[in-house]
């Protein structure tokens, strides 16, 4: 039976004490299908970032992401071994990636505090071989719903935040008032800080700490959960603030491992804010990935 999260434990134990979804469980089919309502002009936006070994964000512990070559013209001998005719041929690849690795989604084991993911899993299960037995990246698995954007960069007149801006339950408030939408269970919300464009454009790179990035403060926790909202995404690498705003991965704690939100990083947003686009339909699909902590999407917006 579905309770109401609780301000002090969240959400563990609102959908059952075996459920591995965490706040998708508030994307029911009524919410979907009303979110298909949004969509007013049908333009789609792609918001993930190429994967390539060059000129997007990586941490440097990940490594960067790498396209390698299986097959190519050069197999023609082998290719001739099941038939094929003289200038026929097929061209495959091999991705190393790192699930974390540009535009992602965060699966419910990705962090733990206290030895515990989300719903009280004890984080000791993990191996390195199996991963995740719980809350793994299958077992959230793909949505689809109503998207808000919040233009933070916008509200405050600027291309991008400057790294270490602190954003505010207050911030969130102004650009949905300015967007002149609502945000209601069930619903996603983005958050653009300008980050990606302040990568594109100077020399925003992942360097040794002090490393700073504008993102979500401590103050949107109750905010987001007093809405009931079941995603969060952004364009920034954690979608909170960096420094932390508190303990390290301190939103992580609050949002994924207490109440069960599914994060979303490194979105391209931009080009919905230049559209002028507030809401829209959100469609996110994950690699299901047995006892993934995560992995690399590309999520359809459709205005």
């Amino acid at each position: 039976m579905t309770t109401t999260a609780d301000s002090q434990t969240g959400n563990w134990g609102r959908w059952g004490d075996d459920d591995e979804r965490g706040a998708l469980n508030l994307i029911t089919p009524d919410v979907v299908r009303n979110a298909a309502g949004v969509v007013k002009t049908g333009k789609v936006y792609n918001l993930g970032l190429p994967v390539a070994r060059y000129g997007t964000p990586v941490f440097p512990y990940r490594g960067a992401p790498q396209r390698l070559t299986l097959t190519s013209q050069t197999d023609a001998e082998m290719n001739a071994q099941y038939g094929a005719q003289p200038g026929v041929g097929a061209n495959e690849d091999v991705l190393v990636i790192a699930a974390h690795n540009g535009t992602h989604m965060d699966a419910l084991c990705h962090v733990y505090a206290d030895e515990q993911f989300y719903n009280g899993k004890s984080a000791h299960g993990f191996t390195s071989h199996n991963g995740a037995p719980y809350c793994g990246i299958e077992k959230t698995g793909g949505f689809a719903g109503r998207a808000v954007l919040l233009d933070i960069a916008g509200l405050k007149g600027v291309d991008w935040l400057e790294p270490g801006a602190n954003i505010t339950a207050d911030d969130l408030e102004e650009a949905r008032a300015a967007a002149g939408v609502e945000i209601g269970s069930g619903d996603i919300v983005l958050v653009r800080t300008g980050w990606l464009d302040l990568f594109a454009d100077v020399t925003a790179r992942f360097e040794e700490p002090p490393f700073m990035q504008p993102g979500l403060g401590s103050s949107t926790v109750d905010y987001l959960a007093s809405r009931d909202v079941a995603v969060v995404g952004c364009d920034n690498a954690a979608v909170e603030v960096i420094p932390f705003d508190g303990e390290f991965l301190s939103l992580h704690i609050e949002l994924l491992v207490k109440r069960g939100l599914t994060l979303l990083e490194h979105l391209v947003l931009s080009p919905l804010a230049a559209d002028g686009v507030t809401e829209c339909l959100l469609v996110v699909a994950p690699l299901l990935v047995t006892g993934g902590t995560g992995s690399p999407i590309n999520p359809i917006a459709i205005a």
